[in-house]
């Protein structure tokens, strides 16, 4: 009987090693799997983290999460499935007006700006993405802008930097045209990553769509602060001035006082925009290419 216990007693011990083992090897089996670092990094986050003054998200709410700009209002702020989360959807009467900007945002001298878009083609004006508003000037210091005009399978979008300074320099304010040859192509109808940078201490500009650098001509990838034909010298760094508010989706004639109704064709951006980014230095090749893939990773 005693000889029947211990073997029972044995029987019992190693089945439940064998049991504790087995766990131990499925918990080690169903472990997550870390996910594989793109250009270096694991989250879009990390990519020129130092860098990023201002992030919108859009998951159900218009905040910054770096706090840069702050105190807005939505109007007529709808949210629909994004590319990470949700996005923020436009329509012809929709924009977000914020009151507060903060020195990270006002002085920058370089910049990256970084977002995803869905839109498709309009007529009958020009559609601005984005604004920092310029309280004395019928044109504002920086923004993005996308014209209704030519085919409907082209995209002509306009980004504009300002460089504000005394003595005044001729070409202190530049529109960056995409137009011509220089044209977007396929960018209606589905999300379309898109990341324009300016460099302000080698005085160039440079575009990315879904993580691909385009190949522009020196007279778009090079700016001057007069004309370079006679004698005319790089650009530099940016320098905003007057900086009042900030516009998601208008024109800062959208915002009231100080400025004037807006114009006919200055339309409200109809389409739909997620993961907005500002940072105040141009990313490089690398860190453009990794924010796209991580972002679409939803990462």
């Amino acid at each position: 009987m005693k000889k029947n216990k211990s073997i029972f007693l044995l029987s019992f011990v190693l089945a439940s090693t064998l049991f504790v083992g087995c766990e131990d090897s499925i918990d080690k089996v169903n472990s997550p799997i870390p996910y594989e670092s793109i250009g270096g990094y694991e989250n879009s986050d990390d990519v020129a983290a130092a860098h990023l003054v201002s992030k919108f998200s859009f998951e159900g709410n218009i905040a910054d999460s770096k706090n840069s700009i702050t105190d807005g209002t939505g109007t007529n702020v709808t949210y629909e499935t994004g590319i990470k989360g949700e996005a923020y959807k436009g329509s012809a009467s929709s924009f977000i007006a914020y009151n507060t900007v903060a020195n990270s945002v006002i002085n920058l001298k370089s910049i990256t700006v970084s977002m995803w878009i869905k839109t498709e083609p309009h007529t009958g004006g020009a559609q601005s993405l984005f604004m920092l508003p310029k309280k004395t000037d019928f044109w504002g210091n920086i923004f993005t802008l996308i014209e209704g005009t030519g085919p409907a399978t082209t995209m002509l979008m306009k980004n504009h930097i300002q460089k504000d300074v005394t003595p005044s320099i001729p070409w202190s304010g530049q529109f960056i045209e995409h137009g011509g040859a220089n044209v977007l192509n396929n960018m209606f109808g589905a999300w379309k990553h898109v990341i324009w940078t300016y460099n302000g201490t080698s005085s160039t500009y440079s575009m990315y769509i879904d993580g691909q650098k385009l190949d522009l001509p020196a007279s778009i990838s090079k700016r001057y602060a007069s004309d370079p034909a006679t004698g005319g010298v790089g650009f530099g760094d940016l320098a905003s001035s007057e900086v009042s508010k900030f516009i998601i989706g208008g024109y800062q004639q959208h915002l009231g006082a100080p400025w004037g109704s807006a114009d006919g064709w200055m339309l409200h951006y109809t389409g739909s925009m997620d993961e907005f980014r500002i940072y105040d230095a141009a990313l490089t090749d690398n860190e453009a290419v990794a924010l796209y893939k991580l972002e679409k990773d939803k990462r």
